[in-house]
């Protein structure tokens, strides 16, 4: 990590304790402490047709680019979604003639991952996070995948309420340790 310019990085699951203990004593900090999220993807496909509502996006569009921009999604996010070889797409939710939100989701044996789900701060609470993880839903059941899963930052608890009242469970944590000094965080 520092070859490339960046400061040491550890991410830390439930099992490993004492590495957290070791790190915290060396002036290591939490950063992101994280959830991820599972469902049965044929549980999470319901909901209605949203044909002419959710759209699959094999090409780049700016307007996909443009509301991850704006929602901090940036190149390194980004550049995750270059590395599938498997189905994956772009979705795209809109809102009347409106783009309301977009995700990415990609598909590895029986799980698809739901990746930079994004929805504009003017449709939120209004359905477009539910459409996009339904929509992930269906694209995972396309692609023979059993489940869907997401990550999520344990802050982010309007995200996660939303994923729990979809059916979605938490089926695991973990959090980053960084040194504040050399992360630009002290």
């Amino acid at each position: 990590m520092r070859g490339w310019g960046q400061p040491p990085l550890f991410r830390i699951t439930p099992d490993q304790a004492a590495l957290d203990r070791r790190l915290a004593g060396a002036g290591y900090a939490v950063k992101d402490p994280v959830a991820l999220y599972a469902a049965p993807a044929a549980s999470l496909t319901g909901g209605g047709d949203e044909t002419g509502r959710l759209f699959r996006a094999n090409a780049p569009l700016a307007m996909i680019d443009e509301i991850w921009t704006r929602g901090g999604i940036g190149p390194g996010r980004r550049a995750v979604m270059t590395r599938p070889a498997g189905p994956h797409t772009t979705l795209l939710a809109r809102a009347g003639d409106r783009p309301a939100g977009v995700a990415y989701v990609a598909v590895s044996g029986d799980i698809a991952m739901i990746h930079a789900i994004e929805v504009t701060p003017e449709h939120r609470r209004k359905g477009g996070g539910a459409m996009l993880v339904r929509g992930a839903a269906s694209f995972a059941a396309d692609h023979g995948a059993v489940w869907l899963a997401l990550a999520v930052t344990e802050a982010n608890a309007p995200a996660r309420a939303l994923y729990e009242r979809l059916g979605m469970v938490c089926a695991g944590r973990y959090h980053y340790r960084v040194n504040p000094d050399r992360a630009g965080l002290a």
